[in-house]
């Protein structure tokens, strides 16, 4: 039994991506609070201020721009930019964009040709995909607001 991490958890990758929209959410709410325009974000900053990989958070923040839920921004100010409110990221565009389609058990995939050995006579696999689609519609429920100052 791995005492590290529940059986359902989110990655790592997932963790972290969620701190760097996080993060950048807020430094731009705390830039136009103070009525200047929002300056982008670096990710050398959120890995030291965090006491992280920097190598690993600038692959998140690449995932994270290709599934367009960033923009990077070039120059002396360069860095990272969300692409919209934190209210309209939601955990299942930050999860999909960085770990692929949410699947409780990999049959479920829509990419995946094979599967178990049962896959065609499987007992609880219209259930699983019940509990998958109640899954998918929490984690779009749920956006990067609710971990956002």
């Amino acid at each position: 039994m791995n005492k590290t991490r529940g059986a359902l958890h989110l990655t790592q990758q997932v963790d972290y991506g969620i701190l760097i929209l996080a993060t950048i959410a807020n430094t731009e709410k705390d830039r136009s609070d103070a009525k200047k325009e929002p300056i982008s974000t670096s990710i050398k900053q959120i890995a030291e201020e965090n006491n992280l990989s920097f190598l690993f958070l600038q692959k998140i923040a690449q995932k994270l721009l290709k599934a367009k839920l960033l923009k990077s921004e070039r120059g002396k100010f360069g860095g990272y930019k969300l692409t919209k409110k934190p209210e309209k990221i939601t955990l299942k565009e930050i999860i999909e964009g960085l770990e692929g389609k949410i699947s409780v058990v990999p049959c479920l995939r829509a990419d995946t040709t094979t599967c178990c050995k049962k896959n065609k006579k499987c007992a609880i696999k219209n259930q699983l995909s019940i509990l998958n689609k109640e899954m998918e519609d929490f984690f779009l429920s749920k956006t990067l607001a609710t971990f956002t100052k």
